[in-house]
């Protein structure tokens, strides 16, 4: 080496700060193999590995809330869903209501799977609560919505919109619910989808999808207290319906949804007591409506609220029937995901079932083939999907996405468009511990076309005042006097 060669300095490795998120992938990945381990020599029993599984998503719940800015993450509020749809029946045996948690009673049936497949089942949930996590946790920085003055213009608008659709949506529901009562009560919603939309016109079908993509753009533009409390109980109102039906779930995620927009339009720390009170009443008043129900079918039931959880749990189940029966059901896995990518238009129904269309009608055919004739309709679980299509390291990779997915459109919710498309795709994440894969996928494609026409009655709206504008102006320019 020449004396004129340059002289590189040195690195200083201490000043390279190393991401806390790697110390807990790392604790992670210790405490996991170490359980793996415990378990497969025989160490660790099956009650015991669920309740070190309700530990670690409490423990992850916690993180989340601590990590992620008090709920202003929504891999928080997924990771909610994840316990109460996935760990809701592990959570009834840490609290002494269901002595048997890994067994399989649904529809009719009572069995229970070999160790080591409830061991896969515990283990899938386990891990694709940290992975959703830990994406989350590695990229997180505090997103405020800021006030815009330049999208206030669009309210007017999309009130007028929301008060001519909302109507159809009442409409809808009202008729739907009539027809259920009708027909047996609330199985015929999955009976026959055919009659039941036959009872609302199509137009009157077609405008009821509009409200729910035009309040949620409220929700999140709005800031005028009085205004958000206004559109949010009309809207409620024509989801009580299907709340007096017994179908909670996707009530409970749009609360998550609106606490969360909440959420990130403000600094203040949030009360999440609230958010937990309202939660545990849909819970009671479902669980409620599922008993009265039940017991008119003939099957027990009981009423708590442990038991409630309990109760919404049930898709634990279906994710141990995807691990007992993976060989079955992966034939028909890439068509469960083509028959998905329509789902948000057309809706399946058992008395049209045929095999290959959805994970849990095929399930519930394996199941008791009777009930499903009769209406009957076990839970999904995108757990269960992706184990099927390709085994553990498929339910990482899946996860993974959604915790990525969320992340990135999050850290971009300062400008309001993104805040819109998470907000509209939010709930739909938050059902799939107790949904299909790609459900959400067809949803926002059915929210953003309703977005399209209403954009298009936007430009249609401001090139009418703008002309308007223009006449009260030379109106007034010609009534001035000389």
């Amino acid at each position: 080496m020449t004396a004129s060669a340059p002289a590189w300095p040195s690195m200083s490795y201490d000043s390279l700060p190393i991401p806390a998120a790697v110390f807990e992938l790392l604790a992670y990945l210790i405490v996991g193999a170490a359980a793996v381990l415990a378990f497969v020599t025989g160490w660790l029993s099956i009650n015991a590995a669920v309740v070190i599984t309700v530990l670690l998503l409490s423990y992850l719940m916690v993180l989340s809330w601590v990590r992620l800015g008090h709920g202003r993450h929504p891999v928080f509020l997924f990771l909610c869903t994840m316990m109460l749809f996935q760990g809701g029946r592990l959570i009834g045996y840490c609290l002494g209501a269901e002595p048997t948690p890994m067994r399989i009673i649904l529809l009719g049936t009572n069995f229970d799977i070999p160790r080591y497949q409830q061991g896969i089942t515990l283990c899938c949930v386990a891990i694709a609560s940290i992975c959703a996590y830990l994406p989350a946790r590695w990229s997180y920085r505090e997103v405020v919505l800021p006030v815009s003055p330049s999208v206030q213009r669009y309210l007017p608008y999309l009130y007028l919109v929301f008060a001519c659709s909302w109507p159809a949506q009442f409409f809808k529901s009202y008729k739907y619910y009539e027809y259920v009562m009708a027909h047996g009560g609330y199985l015929a919603l999955f009976l026959n989808h055919g009659a039941v939309t036959a009872t609302v016109p199509f137009l009157v079908r077609a405008m009821s999808l509009v409200p729910f993509p035009v309040f949620i753009t409220i929700f999140v533009l709005e800031r005028r207290q009085r205004f958000l409390w206004v559109s949010t109980i009309l809207y409620m109102t024509s989801t009580v319906v299907m709340l007096a039906l017994g179908s909670r779930g996707a009530i409970v995620t749009l609360l998550f949804t609106l606490w969360w927009v909440t959420r990130i339009k403000t600094r203040k720390l949030p009360s999440i007591v609230i958010l937990a009170a309202l939660t545990t009443g849909l819970l009671f008043v479902g669980d409620f409506v599922r008993q009265v129900r039940a017991e008119s079918s003939g099957f027990g039931a009981k009423f708590g609220p442990i038991r409630a959880i309990t109760t919404e749990g049930a898709p634990l189940n279906m994710t141990e029937m995807a691990v007992k029966y993976r060989d079955h059901f992966n034939r028909y896995s890439s068509t469960y995901l083509l028959y998905e990518l329509t789902s948000g238009f057309v809706g399946l129904d058992n008395l049209h079932y045929r095999p290959g269309q959805s994970l849990d009608l095929d399930a519930s055919a394996l199941l008791n083939p009777t009930l499903l004739n009769q209406g009957n309709r076990v839970a999904s679980s995108y757990l269960g999907e992706a184990y099927i299509a390709g085994g553990i390291a498929a339910v990482v990779l899946v996860s993974l996405t959604i915790g990525v997915a969320l992340s990135f459109v999050y850290n971009r919710c300062d400008h309001p468009a993104f805040a819109v498309l998470l907000a509209l795709t939010l709930q739909d994440f938050l059902i799939m511990p107790r949904a299909q894969l790609l459900d959400w996928l067809t949803v926002l494609a059915r929210n953003l076309l309703m977005l399209t026409i209403v954009w298009t009655g936007w430009m249609i709206y401001s090139f009418i005042t703008s002309i308007r504008n223009i006449r009260d102006v030379s109106h007034r320019g010609s009534t001035l006097p000389e």
